[in-house]
């Protein structure tokens, strides 16, 4: 008898810490969709792993999410800098936004272009009919993932109104643009990886 009510007393307690350890987890991964980053590009550069290379920060110019290759030091553009923030829907998906503009301080939403699929930004009227996420990061925390995955982007060479190239970030989930690019190389695979603004990974905040 004095068993049963010991163990009958316990259950409030091993209650507690559950729900403790639950609410823990919850504020982490707030603490984490908060954190701030840039994003870099790993280019698929060839058939070989050692032929990928790492870009500077990727940079939003003209409503497209744009790509440093080759690398340049003059490449014009806003580094991308931004954190993941609910996108008000009724789906709740899990948005990304990022500053566009230093004076005045502005802040834009990424999305997927529903015709074209190249990632671009804007206000929250100009994603509307568009895919808005969910974004997220990889099972490893290093890259960005939209739908869950982090190998379906590609960086395509396009030309600007004054007809200077520039490398576009696009969505391609079926490999689709990658396979239809008439001129195989000006279309590369990339992976978005998350430079920390703080220099620390996420991943070493504990869950």
């Amino acid at each position: 008898m004095v068993i049963g009510l010991l163990a009958i007393t316990a259950i409030p307690t091993v209650t507690g810490v559950g729900q403790a350890v639950s609410a823990q987890k919850k504020a982490n991964a707030a603490n984490k969709e908060k954190e701030k980053f840039h994003l870099t590009a790993v280019v698929q550069d060839g058939e070989e792993e050692d032929d990928d290379y790492e870009t500077d920060f990727c940079v939003l110019k003209d409503g497209k999410l744009l790509v440093n290759i080759p690398l340049d030091a003059g490449f014009p553009g806003y580094a991308f800098c931004g954190y993941y923030f609910t996108y008000p829907s009724e789906e709740q998906h899990l948005g990304l936004v990022s500053t566009i503009s230093d004076d005045p301080p502005m802040l834009n939403w990424l999305y997927i272009n529903k015709d074209t699929h190249a990632v671009e930004y804007g206000a929250r009227k100009d994603t509307l009919g568009h895919v808005i996420g969910p974004w997220g990061w990889s099972a490893d925390e290093q890259f960005l993932t939209i739908q869950g995955s982090d190998d379906v982007f590609v960086a395509k060479l396009e030309r600007d109104e004054s007809g200077s190239q520039r490398w576009v970030v696009y969505w391609d989930p079926e490999s689709e643009i990658l396979a239809t690019t008439e001129v195989q190389e000006e279309c590369k695979p990339v992976r978005l990886r998350r430079a920390m603004l703080l220099g620390m990974q996420s991943k070493y905040v504990r869950d």
